[in-house]
């Protein structure tokens, strides 16, 4: 068990990580990938104004689409279940092939933050998280 001062120091360093986890997706253009309506909702209660395309088609037409948008580079948030994780796989290999590039380590960096399994969940994760930092600051 962590001490409760390794604890906090923990915390303040993942809260610093989201933050310019945050920022960065701001001030980029990437385009963000989503499973369903449901993460997109999720993303869009965490302030992510991205552009945000739904896998409701296969990858190969995904991809069309967010090349279609002007991309050059797609942020992919798929579950981490073994389904999330073969469609992440598929999605990148048909981005790449219309030359788009994938992004998944804004995914792993959620993974590792936030402990989330799925990406509908990640506004509940994210404001848990934020509570935790938020005792430790009194």
């Amino acid at each position: 068990m962590l001490s409760k001062s390794r604890e906090e120091s923990l915390l303040r360093q993942k809260g610093k990580m989201w933050k310019n986890l945050l920022e960065s997706l701001e001030e980029g253009e990437q385009e963000v990938v989503v499973e369903g309506k449901r993460d997109r909702v999720a993303l869009q209660k965490l302030g992510i104004r991205n552009r945000i395309t739904l896998i409701n088609q296969s990858p190969d037409r995904v991809a069309e689409r967010v090349a279609s948008h002007g991309a050059s580079e797609a942020v992919v948030l798929t579950d981490f279940d073994r389904s999330g994780e073969e469609l992440a796989q598929r999605i990148c290999e048909a981005l790449e092939s219309y030359g788009v590039k994938p992004d998944l380590n804004i995914r792993r960096k959620l993974r590792y933050l936030f402990g989330v399994l799925f990406i509908e969940e990640l506004d509940r994760k994210v404001a848990e998280f934020q509570e935790k930092l938020e005792r430790f600051e009194r």
